[in-house]
């Protein structure tokens, strides 16, 4: 009989998680390749495609963030740094949870981008599956940042093996229970 790789602390496979790791990543990863490098129109501030009138979209439903966005879209300069910035991130972010490198770290970035944005789901041009989406990638990226994925068919396995469990900071309670990987 073959030996069956467990998650430690329950009996679900590894391998189950796979696909939900290539999808998080990939949705981060089209998101960001489609703005930085298929249309970069869309991140230049004297295109019509530019992504900044989202922004405006967004503003009354930003809660907590309305302070930053609004400083943002005030200087145009901070505008696109942290457009271009946040898309470059949602690429790394996504060909780090596809290829499995530094997996829960990973995840932890697409959770907080994914939830920063959480009230603006609905703002979508159809507004019939932005929050769906939305929600998927809030639930998969908090699942992917829990679990190690990425030690079954990703690079995190070639870590592991090499140095064991890490964690963000053994200093500070609550990020000493998000691994690296």
């Amino acid at each position: 009989m073959s030996k069956v790789k467990l998650n430690e602390s329950n009996s679900t496979r590894m391998e189950y998680l796979w696909p939900l790791r290539f999808a998080v990543g990939w949705m981060f990863l089209d998101g960001g390749l489609r703005k930085a490098v298929l249309k970069p129109a869309k991140l230049n501030p004297l295109s019509a495609s530019f992504v900044g009138g989202k922004l405006v979209n967004f503003l009354p439903h930003s809660g907590p963030f309305k302070p930053f966005l609004l400083m943002t879209l005030e200087n145009r300069p901070l505008d696109v740094a942290f457009l271009t910035i946040f898309s470059y991130l949602e690429i790394v972010v996504g060909l780090f949870l596809v290829l499995g490198v530094l997996t829960r770290l990973a995840a932890f970035g697409a959770l907080l981008m994914s939830a920063g944005f959480a009230p603006a789901y609905w703002l979508g041009s159809t507004c019939e599956d932005e929050w769906q989406i939305g929600a998927l990638l809030v639930a998969g990226s908090l699942v992917l940042m829990l679990t190690a994925s990425g030690r079954t068919w990703g690079v995190d396995s070639l870590i592991y093996k090499k140095f064991g469990d890490r964690a963000l900071s053994r200093r500070i309670p609550v990020l000493k229970w998000i691994k690296l990987w």
